[in-house]
């Protein structure tokens, strides 16, 4: 249970970091740029992932590392900008609620059967994020607040989809550390590329945006660990374990929005952070 505790405690904290990033005029690109560069290194140092790997396999899932390591850095910068722009909260919520798109997938292309529970919980996810980004008065809102969250529901759908079927149909076991090291790597890469070219890499360090990137390497880089070490030694069933990471994730960025960062929410948004646990536990 220590590792899934770790687990939770990581995934909160991305969103955390980046909300304590605002408070130090930190830049978003070299704030993750550091980070999947410290995620890298960690990967390479504790999981030495291409030490079991033989020169006769395939490889083939390289295009999708190379996808979703793209993916993953467009993903953070939402996530980014969404937790400092409406709050860790609501861009929380709408991130673990995208866990309706692979299981839509599931039913469709692999033809799996889901309860009539899950079913509901689809429906319950939906209706979550519409309760959870509406605003009183639209009129006066910044139509940011809700499209930053809305493209981060669809947008995690996506990459949390393509991991599902590369972990299914192309990486072997002795593969995934190497598979996630590489997605690290390619999102590392593609943010200094970025940089580059919107000449925002600097030789001048601002030591806030290192630190910050650096820790924020860490927990993302512990999110992934953790969760994979809950799934090998709780003994508890891997849906029980998504179900409690993912429901303790939202309701501790809940707590955690309100009391450091005095983020406000609505009874209707309130309703929909409710409807949202009780949704993924449906789907779980």
């Amino acid at each position: 249970m220590i590792s899934l505790f770790a687990s939770i405690i990581s995934s909160s904290m991305i969103y955390v970091v980046f909300r304590i990033a605002k408070n130090h005029q930190c830049r978003l690109s070299p704030l993750i740029t550091y980070n999947y560069l410290a995620a890298t290194l960690l990967g390479l140092l504790f999981f030495q992932p291409f030490k079991e790997i033989s020169i006769q396999q395939s490889f083939s899932w390289l295009p999708f590392g190379a996808l979703l390591g793209i993916l993953f850095i467009v993903m953070f910068f939402l996530i980014g900008r969404s937790s400092q722009k409406a709050g860790i909260a609501v861009t929380t919520l709408a991130n673990k609620l995208s866990l309706v798109f692979p299981v839509l997938f599931s039913l469709l292309y692999y033809h799996e059967h889901i309860s009539t529970l899950k079913y509901i919980g689809l429906t319950g996810a939906f209706i979550a994020i519409a309760l959870t980004v509406y605003k009183k008065d639209l009129r006066k809102t910044n139509l940011l607040l809700i499209a930053l969250p809305l493209l981060i529901f669809l947008g995690s759908g996506m990459v949390d989809t393509l991991v599902k079927f590369v972990q299914a149909e192309k990486i072997a076991a002795n593969e995934v550390s190497a598979y996630t090291t590489v997605v690290f790597f390619v999102a590392f890469i593609c943010g200094t590329i970025f940089q580059l070219l919107t000449r925002q890499l600097q030789v001048r360090i601002h030591p806030p945006t290192l630190l910050l990137g650096l820790l924020l390497g860490i927990v993302n880089f512990g999110s992934l660990y953790f969760i994979i070490l809950a799934l090998n030694n709780t003994g508890l069933k891997s849906s029980l374990v998504f179900a409690l990471n993912n429901m303790s994730v939202v309701a501790l960025t809940t707590v955690l929005g309100t009391l450091l960062f005095k983020e406000q929410l609505n009874k209707i948004n309130f309703a929909g952070v409710i409807l949202a646990i009780i949704s993924l536990y449906f789907l779980l």
